[in-house]
């Protein structure tokens, strides 16, 4: 005899309005993937209206370190002049005369205290006869000067002063290019990344939604719950690892150039390549409190187990952090120690889950069927 709950359903079946077709699942997948898209679109757009201000940000903490270093060795090659050792101090001798032409008129201003003017060449209108002086300037020819033998005393230690003012001019303190096609590659990669970041909390809203839907509606609760945990701890990371992390990461790279004595010339591309990488790396490392929690829930491991392997997690997690960060001092620490409390909150979060579940109030024995 057939079950009247064929026809009708089970009337005590908790989850009986929580079951998706297979074409259900793809329908409901290609909705949320689309809206994501249409949040990435939209965090593009206005990383497009901020893209100056955001690559002068990314920018902004290699440019201010090439600068302390530059004036590092600067400082440094005026101590070894002033202490007479090094290669600076070997060259720094008088040179060889060198002949300067100097007009007759400027002599006798300069002797008498006059103000001097703008000399300029005469033309030659054999070369260009349409040729004429710049206004206010006065047009000499060599028959019209005086020549001067001169040299210099102290060719280092002037070339160390003169190199103070043409460093911004020449670029030294700046990243550099190798094509003209690269700055606007990497605008377009930084507003891509930017808008990543900045459609985050949607796109994950969206893909936890997603999830949501295979779910019973007891553990809703836990994947909403869980949402705004995963944005902050994403974007905690991201800051983390922009404000302190690379600025301590360019001081160290850096340091490596002081002593090997190399001259560090770092490309706009490979820059912004590390520097975008990196806080997306931050970012989904700082996830690992809600990864173990899944990987709890999902039965792949307990927490006895995890607990157990306590040490063992820890050490993984030192080397991954040294695999992914690009020096060998202690930079790393700065993704290890973070994961590692994450690691330990994880813990003590399914330890409190578990807690959860087991108090549960016992029914009143008055109230057992059957007793």
């Amino acid at each position: 005899m057939a079950s009247p709950y064929d026809r009708y359903g089970d009337p005590d079946d908790y989850f009986a309005n929580t079951r998706m077709s297979f074409g259900d699942h793809l329908d409901e997948l290609r909705r949320h993937l689309l809206r994501a898209i249409g949040w990435l679109a939209i965090g593009m757009v206005i990383a497009f209206c901020f893209g100056g201000s955001l690559l002068a940000m990314i920018t902004g903490p290699i440019k201010k370190e090439l600068g302390i270093y530059r004036k590092a060795r600067v400082e440094q090659a005026r101590k070894d002049l002033g202490e007479n050792r090094g290669e600076l101090a070997a060259m720094n001798t008088k040179t060889r005369f060198v002949t300067l032409l100097i007009p007759r008129s400027a002599l006798r201003d300069a002797l008498a205290g006059k103000p001097i003017g703008d000399y300029v060449w005469e033309p030659d209108p054999t070369n260009d006869p349409s040729a004429a002086l710049p206004e206010g300037t006065i047009a000499v020819t060599e028959e019209d000067t005086v020549q001067l033998p001169v040299s210099i005393k102290n060719p280092s230690l002037m070339g160390i002063e003169i190199n103070q003012s043409l460093t911004h001019l020449n670029g030294d303190d700046q990243l550099t290019t190798l094509s003209i096609q690269e700055p606007a590659i990497v605008y377009i990669k930084v507003c891509l990344v930017a808008g990543i970041i900045f459609a985050s909390p949607f796109i994950f809203w969206e893909i936890w939604s997603f999830v949501g839907t295979g779910l019973y509606p007891h553990e809703r609760g836990y994947v909403y719950g869980s949402l705004p945990f995963a944005i902050g701890l994403f974007l905690g990371g991201v800051l983390l690892c922009q404000f302190i992390v690379m600025p301590l990461t360019i001081k160290a790279l850096l340091s490596f150039n002081a002593w090997f004595e190399l001259k560090p010339d770092p490309r706009l591309n490979e820059w912004l390549s590390f520097a975008i990488i990196m806080p997306l790396i931050f970012g989904i490392s700082f996830q690992t409190p809600l990864v173990m929690i899944l990987i709890e829930k999902l039965g792949v491991l307990d927490l006895e187990t995890i607990r157990k392997q306590r040490g063992l997690v820890w050490f993984a997690m030192l080397l991954g952090s040294a695999v992914v960060t690009p020096t060998v001092d202690l930079t790393f620490l700065m993704l290890w120690l973070p994961m590692g409390l994450l690691f330990e909150l994880g813990l003590i979060l399914i330890g409190w889950r578990r807690r959860a579940d087991l108090d549960i109030e016992a029914p009143d024995r008055n109230e057992v069927v059957g007793v």
